[in-house]
């Protein structure tokens, strides 16, 4: 039976592709329908992806043997408390707010503070001059960091002139093969030679 979640999968692409490129009442009618599907099992996807986490670490502190089961213990009774503060009061309620202002957004703002300092090691490695390419794309960099000072006119146009020609030339190129790996997925996904909903 494993050739009935891949027709499955193929019929519905194939209506949904279609409903984007063609105007017909059934059409949108089954179109919607199935974008409301996707929504509904998305959602399922991140409650069982929650309850998931939630066993995996309650399972990490009802055993004795495991490390640090106080960063699990942390998450547990975090999870608990703002679950039940949510089911009480409800969403847009002042202690909810309360949370998301004084515990969620300080936590964010360190995250990314962190990755700053990510950032600049991995920068670090990955810019030492072993090579030409790698010696041009340091001396791209040194160019716009300097550019961000506002020291001389050249160094601005310089940094002006590599973000707006090269760098978006670059990403531009990024942006072309990510759709067309994507388009190519789809197509696999499609024509059913990629069939993970069925492994």
């Amino acid at each position: 039976m494993k050739w009935l979640p891949t027709a499955v999968a193929i019929g519905v692409g194939l209506v949904t592709l279609a409903d984007f490129f063609y105007r017909h009442p059934l059409l949108d009618t089954i179109g919607t329908a199935f974008r409301e599907w996707t929504i509904l099992l998305t959602a399922f996807a991140l409650l069982l992806g929650l309850f998931n986490l939630l066993h995996v670490h309650f399972l990490r502190v009802a055993r004795r043997n495991e490390p640090n089961p106080g960063y699990s213990l942390v998450l547990l009774a975090t999870a608990l408390a703002v679950t039940g503060i949510g089911f009480w009061f409800g969403l847009p309620s002042e202690p909810m707010t309360w949370i998301f202002s004084n515990l969620y957004l300080p936590l964010q703002g360190a995250f990314f503070a962190l990755v700053a300092f990510f950032l600049a090691s991995a920068a670090y490695r990955a810019l030492r001059a072993n090579s030409f390419a790698t010696f041009l794309m340091l001396a791209a960099a040194l160019i716009v960091l300097i550019g961000q000072i506002p020291l001389t006119s050249i160094a601005t146009q310089a940094k002006d002139w590599i973000l707006s020609v090269p760098s978006e030339a670059g990403v531009r190129g990024l942006l072309l093969g990510v759709a067309l790996g994507t388009l190519a997925t789809g197509v696999r996904l499609l024509v059913g030679i990629d069939r993970p909903y069925s492994e």
